[in-house]
């Protein structure tokens, strides 16, 4: 009897499958980590703008003399709504907080990363109690990723995250 030395075209096969069986779950695996990083990437980036944005307005604002536009605010039941905020610091100078063309500008400067945040939605409303009182600012937007290549990544910036906070300003009495 003579000894066979390799392996039979069935037993090639089998390992072949057997392969292709675990090389597709590490690929489904690999995919589908990288696809959740990407989204949780995406989602981060349009965290920090909006963090970043509604941080610097608040700050301005509950800092401001005076409100300038809209002019004059309504009452805190029924705020003047408008895509424009001016304010006046304590040294005089204004700021106006603009809502335009899927930005947010602060005297002109853009506030968000254009290329890869769009605005859904943005409006600022002042109100007060009594004209004895200062002025509540509330500013209201939302923001997503700009369209990206993947569906993971579609889907993460579909959704827009909201902002929105309310100041009271502080230096009315000056």
């Amino acid at each position: 009897m003579r000894m066979r030395n390799g392996y039979t075209l069935i037993e090639l096969l089998a390992v072949m499958v057997v392969f292709i069986v675990i090389a597709t779950f590490i690929v489904t695996i690999l995919t589908t980590s990288l696809r959740g990083n990407n989204k949780a990437n995406t989602l981060t980036l349009v965290r920090e703008n909006g963090n970043f944005v509604i941080t610097q307005m608040a700050k301005d604002i509950r800092e401001a003399h005076a409100v300038i536009t809209p002019y004059p605010c309504g009452t805190v039941d029924s705020p003047v709504t408008s895509t424009k905020l001016g304010i006046t610091t304590v040294s005089g100078d204004t700021i106006v907080y603009k809502c335009v063309s899927n930005n947010i500008a602060s005297n002109g400067a853009n506030l968000l990363d254009a290329n890869n945040i769009t605005v859904n939605s943005c409006s600022f409303s002042c109100g007060q109690v009594s004209p004895a009182n200062p002025p509540v600012v509330s500013i209201d937007f939302s923001l997503s990723a700009k369209t990206a290549s993947t569906f993971t990544e579609f889907t993460a910036s579909a959704s827009a995250l909201p902002f929105d906070t309310s100041v009271i300003l502080r230096n009315t009495n000056l």
